[in-house]
């Protein structure tokens, strides 16, 4: 391979501030920070053995992806998700995860379409136990899979962009709502049938249902 006579590249490593981001990130996602919670700057430097301006950096990070709120010369906080402002998150990310599947379902591998009904029927199954917690952990492994099939890269950018806020608000805000077990059972069904037949249409309006996208009129009636 020609290489150009005197260049050298920079090769970039791994901000420490991506590190810290990483690690308190994942601790808001699964409920080690709890919503509303205060996040001390000292008291985090002493958690990840780092200096300040790492930390800093990576709450200014974490606060525009919509999981902390930082109040000038005050403090940080968990964010605390308005179950209203969630639903619209929902609302949002379903849409985008409809494009997702319009694509993504007709380049399915055989593989790939065993492990979409895999985890489809996982979702099926905690919904007939109405366990939140694994209907949402089975809908992640759906997603990964669409995802992963997905030759639309600006699409899986975006998806991949919008997903944390949205599952952090989602899990936040379980115990202030109750899923709509039957439409969810209703979705998953016709979401398997649309995976099953290759019908991608059928596939996407029952995904975007189950996010609480409304199916009106005619659109309704083929869904169904």
């Amino acid at each position: 391979m020609p290489i150009a006579a005197g260049s050298k590249p920079e090769v970039r490593r791994r901000l420490l501030s991506d590190e810290v981001h990483d690690h308190i990130r994942d601790a808001i996602l699964d409920g080690t920070f709890t919503p509303g919670e205060i996040l001390d700057d000292a008291a985090l430097q002493e958690w990840l053995g780092v200096s300040r301006t790492p930390i800093r950096d990576a709450l200014k990070r974490l606060q525009y992806e919509g999981l902390v709120v930082i109040h000038a010369q005050s403090s940080t906080r968990v964010a605390s998700p308005d179950v209203a402002d969630v639903d619209q998150g929902l609302q949002a990310f379903g849409a985008i995860m409809g494009g997702v599947v319009r694509i993504s379902v007709p380049e399915l591998t055989s593989d790939g379409r065993h492990a979409l009904l895999r985890h489809a029927a996982a979702a099926r199954d905690a919904v007939s136990r109405v366990d939140a917690i694994a209907h949402l952990n089975a809908t992640l492994e759906v997603y990964e899979v669409l995802l992963q099939n997905c030759s639309n890269r600006v699409l899986v950018n975006i998806a991949h962009t919008t997903l944390m806020p949205v599952v952090f608000g989602y899990r936040a805000s379980l115990p202030d709502r109750t899923p709509d077990w039957a439409l969810l059972a209703d979705g998953w069904e016709r979401f398997q049938e649309g995976i099953t037949t290759s019908d991608n249409v059928l596939a996407e309006l029952a995904l975007e249902e189950i996010h609480r996208l409304p199916l009106t009129g005619l659109t309704q009636a083929v869904a169904r």
